[in-house]
């Protein structure tokens, strides 16, 4: 009987990604049976403000010829701002962009095909190939990630990413159109955004299942820093810190109209955050950007924000890249530029140009050398056996809390004779090859390669998020959010880093029950605040948590007119809210932040419970009954006392007798798809059945229409 080997026939042929030390050896020797391709391609990144297009954009793309490439991609935030584009698709915002992106490209629209394309509401990215083109296009996959925390309550992301894998010839090609947090003061939110996406951007190409037939139960899957080449790109919403150095509004708008506008670079936030090590480790971009801040500008104009909050200028959209190795051949040939010629939007597209080196594998070639390759590998990893420095053993995050993201760095040095390539191995029990930690835990990088004599920032964030403060209590041990994540080194040792953190329980994430018999926490004051306790409070129905009711009241108090439903997430102020609820001061809530932030802290506290308002019952019988009495008010109401608990009848009362009075306050409130977004809320219903979503909404209308007292006589 013949014996198979190690190196038999079997094992011959070279496939990449199936063992990073054999792929290391390969590399070097790629003159022995690669040939390159010079490939142009355009990235571009546009905040369209919500706005709709024009026909076409003549001075988007350079229409000189030495400056046409063979593929353009191209990003676009904000593309649809509607609230009903959360709740329903609607792709006609989007259809006609494409239509002017696609007569906008040199030559126009027949000389391009789309090779892919992905949306996530209002953030798009598209990659168009010229028809002349050789190049052989492959294994296009999309992903996209929310990140968005809006008034949606994080169900659809108004932030997020959209992303588009691809392999040009054999080099594997990834485009990323991100959307971060907005907000001066939302540095870190921006960080987490890019944590999220960087972690949630996974594809699952179909060639690379070819190399593990043989290991059936590995899910073949490629990340981020696992392409030879990644464009990132898009609003990410990095500010100055000028106001740190004293230059004041004024000062910033004097320099970025001037020639000098280059001297504000040296204080963007981004360039601080990457020095650090924080957030995109090894994407590279201009030392400085050589056009003027992209943000933010009056519409149809040139003229900074004249506003009421008179915006700072930013350089907010950016375009980085990424290489995996040093021997990937990619530069940009043109400064990049911002087109300053396109006004209909308060941001700036940006454009930029640059080479590819593809490669081409000649199969034969490689598989000619990969025997060799193996043994040369082998002998390599039995001279320079991996060893790290960890600066931390174990990683304790202390109290966290809801919608408060909380972040630790563990330092990975090298201290070896080689490059480490280090990965955190899947948890037991996980779904997929992916899992290395319970979900409120996020770790980035999951795997990199440390040259020698170099360290590695690996940032652990814990995040509670709704879906996780929902089941909390299934996942705390001995009162406690614990986890060990395992770091292995490839040909080396494994390192266990235990991970806790103790959950700050709140009014978030609790029952109707427990919120009703809540005290609110004690603080230590000099003075006993017992006997001036809560006058607002002491007016609070028998059924209804005094948390929900100190929010409501607080929106009644300050009205409808004061409710901009487009003002930006502010995370402090969320946490300013939340600690009033918990705290119980000041129990007058109309005056301790915006009306949209009030009005966002009531959706979430309510998303938050662990059941919805508006029970569906067994066989989802009351939200059947109810979309069958849609427009009778008198059944509706005779469903909700006949089928929902005391406290559940009494919250839904409260919260349609504010609805009622802000849609008369305010009427476009009504026609804003708020009904919409309050359905979603109220009952937790499948947003994605378009059949019943919009009978939810009337079903809420009715009952706003008409109070129970007035409807059941």
């Amino acid at each position: 009987m013949a014996t198979t080997t190690f190196y038999t026939k079997q094992r011959c042929n070279w496939i990449e990604g199936r063992d990073a030390k054999v792929d290391e050896v390969m590399r070097e020797w790629m003159h022995k049976f690669c040939t390159l391709q010079d490939v142009k391609i355009c990235v571009s990144t546009f905040n369209v403000n919500g706005k709709s297009p024009q026909s076409v954009f003549p001075t988007w793309f350079s229409q000189n010829k030495e400056d046409i490439a063979e593929f353009y991609a191209v990003g676009l935030q904000e593309m649809d701002l509607s609230v009903g584009t959360y709740i329903i698709d609607n792709t006609k915002k989007m259809e006609g962009w494409v239509d002017a992106i696609h007569c906008s490209l040199p030559g126009g629209r027949t000389h391009f095909n789309v090779v892919g394309s992905m949306r996530l509401v209002g953030i798009f990215v598209i990659v168009f190939q010229a028809a002349h083109s050789k190049v052989r296009v492959s294994d296009v996959n999309v992903k996209y990630v929310a990140t968005g925390i809006s008034v949606l309550v994080n169900k659809l992301g108004n932030k997020g990413g959209t992303a588009i894998s691809m392999k040009m010839n054999d080099t594997w090609v990834c485009f990323v159109n991100a959307h971060f947090a907005a907000g001066n003061n939302e540095l870190e939110r921006r960080n987490q955004d890019f944590r999220d996406i960087y972690n949630g951007v996974v594809f699952y190409p179909r060639s690379q299942q070819d190399g593990l037939r043989d290991r059936p139960l590995e899910v073949p899957v490629m990340c981020l820093y696992d392409h030879d080449v990644v464009f990132w790109f898009g609003d990410l919403n990095y500010r100055l810190n000028t106001d740190i150095y004293g230059i004041s509004n004024d000062e910033v708008r004097r320099i970025a109209s001037s020639e000098k506008f280059g001297d504000l670079f040296q204080y963007c936030q981004l360039q601080e955050q990457m020095a650090r090590g924080t957030v995109f480790k090894d994407f590279q971009e201009p030392k400085v950007l050589p056009f003027r801040p992209t943000y933010k500008y009056d519409c149809g104009t040139n003229t900074w924000d004249t506003s009421e909050k008179g915006r700072v200028p930013a350089w907010t959209d950016r375009i980085l890249t990424y290489k995996k190795y040093p021997q990937v051949g990619l530069e940009l040939i043109r400064p990049m530029e911002s087109v300053e010629t396109i006004t209909i939007s308060d941001h700036k597209p940006v454009r930029a140009l640059f080479n590819l080196k593809v490669k081409k594998i000649n199969e034969s070639g490689a598989n000619s050398v990969y025997e060799e390759a193996i043994r040369e590998s082998d002998r390599r990893a039995n001279e320079e056996l991996p060893q790290v420095q960890l600066s931390l053993n174990e990683v304790d995050f202390g109290i966290v809390n809801y919608l408060e993201p909380k972040t630790r760095s563990v330092i990975v040095q090298n201290v070896g004779k080689s490059k480490v390539r280090f990965s955190f191995k899947v948890r037991p029990n996980a779904q997929n090859n992916q899992e290395i930690c319970e979900k409120w835990l996020m770790v980035t990088p999951t795997h990199y390669q440390i040259p020698q004599g170099s360290s590695m920032e690996i940032s652990l964030t814990v995040s509670i998020s709704t879906d996780i403060v929902r089941r909390i209590q299934d996942i705390l041990r001995n009162g406690q959010l614990q986890e060990i994540l395992v770091l292995h080194l490839e040909n080396g040792r494994d390192y266990f880093i235990p991970v806790t953190a103790v959950y700050n329980n709140s009014c978030f994430g609790s029952t109707l029950e427990k919120l009703l018999s809540a005290r609110p926490k004690k603080e230590v004051n000099l003075i006993d605040f017992d006997d001036l306790e809560s006058s607002l409070s002491d007016n609070c129905p028998p059924n209804v948590p005094r948390v929900i009711y100190r929010l409501v009241m607080a929106l009644r108090a300050r009205g409808a007119v004061q409710l901009n439903i487009e003002e930006e997430q502010d995370n402090e102020v969320f946490n300013r809210i939340r600690q009033a609820l918990e705290t119980g001061h000041p129990d007058d809530m109309s005056q301790i932040a915006s009306s949209y932030m009030l009005y966002s802290a009531l959706i979430r506290l309510l998303d938050s419970l662990d059941e919805p308002i508006i029970l569906e019952g067994m066989f989802k019988i009351i939200h059947k009954e109810m979309i069958r009495y849609r427009t009778d008010a008198r059944q509706l109401w005779t469903v909700v006392r006949s089928s929902l608990p005391k406290p559940n009848q009494a919250v839904l009362e409260l919260i349609c007798l504010m609805l009622r009075e802000f849609f008369s306050q305010k009427y476009e409130l009504r026609v804003s798809d708020q009904l919409s977004l309050w359905g979603t809320v109220m009952f937790r219903h499948d947003i994605t059945e378009e059949k019943t979503h919009g009978m939810f909404a009337t079903v809420l209308q009715t009952m706003c229409d008409y109070a129970a007292d007035v409807a059941l006589g």
